[in-house]
């Protein structure tokens, strides 16, 4: 079962209220999947109610903007593998990427909040 780390309520007060309330619980979770991928699962891992107060008050806001960008831009695919070729030897190419945040299709204020709460650093 995915744990949802914002409620409506929460939406309401952070989110830019572009979703209307039959689509808020659905992008949440979609956003909730996300937040936890940037963190590399840490959240997951940690257990949402063992993080502080303010890790919890940040990832609630990413959330929030992370639901209204997955709105306004779409369900994706991950697009990061530029080339791949089979032969003698396996190559995987991957696109440049400007930012952590382009590379993991999150928005860039949502992924600003989630580095202020520690849980992003590639080496912990």
């Amino acid at each position: 079962m995915i744990t949802v780390y914002a409620t409506k309520e929460d939406y309401k007060k952070y989110g830019s209220s572009s979703l209307n309330d039959n689509e808020i619980e659905k992008y949440l979770e979609l956003s909730s999947i996300d937040i936890n991928r940037a963190t590399l699962t840490r959240i997951e891992k940690r257990g949402f109610n063992n993080l502080t107060e303010q890790q919890r008050d940040l990832i609630i806001k990413a959330t929030c903007m992370q639901a209204d960008y997955i709105k306004d831009e779409g369900i994706y695919d991950d697009d990061s593998i530029e080339s791949y070729s089979v032969g003698g030897d396996l190559t995987v190419n991957e696109k440049e990427s400007i930012d952590i945040a382009d590379k993991l299709n999150i928005s860039k204020l949502a992924f600003f909040y989630l580095k202020r709460t520690g849980l992003t650093n590639r080496i912990l």
